[in-house]
């Protein structure tokens, strides 16, 4: 199946691309070939052309100022980096690689023997402080717990043993492994405007954050499944998992699978239109759903009209280099 013949999932919002699309064409060049360089000449010519910081613009329009999307950037790109280098790291391992990586998040200096990529963290963390407050900091912090922890690692188990999970083991894992919760964080800073804690914790909110991480996980395997269906060993796109789990065709995967996240769609909608009463924050947190949306609604965006080759050039998707060296 060629990705030009995979349905285009739509959604009931309209997308926006900020102003600093192309701001960081540059600076992302720069920050790959001076902290990133314990990955291979090959991968990072490949990082070169996926445009990361692109997305950014897609994902979040209501930054204002090239100093308030600058963190965001460099987060999109060293968490995307984390994510694919240490794929099928040892779960051990992992462990202590996330908790190191948090304490810098949350105000320790990288150690001198560190990967450049813990230079990156440390830097979009001080870039992030003008905007946010120690509440997000620990909330975003959480959220690369989780995100590392709940998904990441679980995911590890099934990519080593190359068995299928069921479809609903599948989507709570990809709930968090497609680290939608840790780049939603963002959304707050970039509008001016940190969720209080209270209202953070508030089910509803809690329901829309994981509804926007299941509807993103599905989109993200529908823009990967040509990329996937090549590879014998993919277990852990939920199309295929359909596929194997009922045992259809791909095509009947492929719809069975835009069923699911549009009833994902429609439950957020739902839920975005009958918002709890939040008193005096009402309006601020209207338009934090608002651009909850655009995030979601920019990615698809992105995926079909950004400039990006992750998903759309064979062999441009980098293969994990943790344990191998450069």
């Amino acid at each position: 199946m060629k990705q030009k013949d995979v349905p285009v999932l739509q959604y009931p919002w309209p997308y926006e691309v900020g102003p600093f699309a192309e701001s960081f064409n540059q600076e992302e060049i720069n920050w790959i070939d001076t902290d990133y360089t314990f990955m291979s000449e090959t991968t990072r010519r490949k990082y070169k052309g996926h445009g990361l910081a692109q997305a950014t613009s897609y994902m979040f329009p209501g930054a204002r100022s090239i100093e308030q999307i600058r963190p965001i950037a460099r987060f999109m790109i060293w968490l995307t980096l984390y994510d694919d280098y240490h794929e099928i790291c040892p779960v051990n391992e992992l462990a202590g690689i996330r908790d190191h990586i948090i304490a810098v998040m949350l105000g320790e200096n990288p150690r001198p023997d560190d990967i450049g990529l813990l230079r990156q963290v440390a830097l979009s963390r001080e870039e992030f402080r003008p905007y946010v407050n120690n509440n997000w900091f620990q909330r975003w912090a959480q959220s690369f717990y989780d995100y590392t922890t709940y998904g990441i690692m679980e995911e590890t188990p099934y990519k080593l043993s190359m068995q299928f999970p069921t479809l609903n083991n599948l989507l709570l894992i990809r709930e968090y492994s497609i680290s939608m919760y840790p780049y939603g964080d963002p959304v707050e800073p970039s509008i001016n405007f940190i969720v209080p804690d209270h209202i953070s914790r508030h089910p509803v909110i809690k329901r829309l954050k994981m509804l926007m991480c299941r509807i993103m996980a599905i989109q993200n395997d529908f823009a990967s499944i040509e990329k996937e269906l090549a590879v014998a060993t993919e277990v852990l796109n939920v199309i295929l998992v359909i596929k194997h789990q009922y045992k259809i065709s791909i095509e009947e995967a492929l719809t069975e699978a835009m069923r699911i996240h549009d009833d994902y769609v429609a439950e957020f909608v739902e839920l975005q239109n009958n918002l709890p009463d939040f008193g005096s924050y009402q309006k601020d947190i209207d338009r934090f759903v608002h651009y909850m949306t655009l995030m979601i609604s920019g990615l698809g965006a992105w995926y079909h009209k950004g400039r990006s080759t992750r998903y759309k050039a064979p062999g441009e998707f980098p293969k994990p280099e943790y344990g191998h060296g450069v």
